[in-house]
């Protein structure tokens, strides 16, 4: 008996073939974890910036507003000439970003005036709600 070593094309083409209708039944399923997952990286972002803001207000003594602008947000301070942007955070481009109002943190960490923020990716949709004493709640719908 001859000691065999290796593989034959039968093994080899047997193992292609399964290996690759593995990875056609996965594609749907990675897809929709990458969705989520860029969701959810959305909402660390945009859940940092508010956390940010509030933060800075308390430690600087100064008011600071959060606004949502196209592909992100931007934290300003009002230095007596206006609002002005000191720190900005970036969101995916594939989002669609919406709030109700541009809250104003005040240096005792309150919140005026209320403000839902709502994330669209598709149908998922993500409200963040900024409550008058600057504290988070995430209301997720998947």
């Amino acid at each position: 008996m001859k000691n065999r070593k290796g593989l034959t094309v039968i093994e080899l083409l047997v193992t292609v073939g399964l290996l690759s209708l593995l990875f056609t039944l996965m594609v749907p399923g990675m897809r929709s974890f990458f969705a989520r997952m860029e969701m959810h990286a959305a909402l660390r972002t945009v859940t940092a910036a508010l956390n940010t803001a509030r933060y800075c207000a308390i430690r600087d003594n100064q008011s600071v507003r959060a606004e949502v602008v196209p592909g992100g947000l931007q934290l300003c301070r009002d230095d007596g000439h206006g609002w002005r942007i000191f720190r900005s955070f970036e969101l995916n481009g594939g989002l669609s970003v919406q709030a109700n109002a541009r809250p104003v943190f005040s240096p005792l960490g309150s919140a005026s005036p209320l403000c839902t923020i709502v994330l669209r990716q598709g149908q998922r949709v993500c409200r963040v709600v900024l409550s008058m004493y600057g504290r988070l709640k995430v209301y997720d719908n998947g």
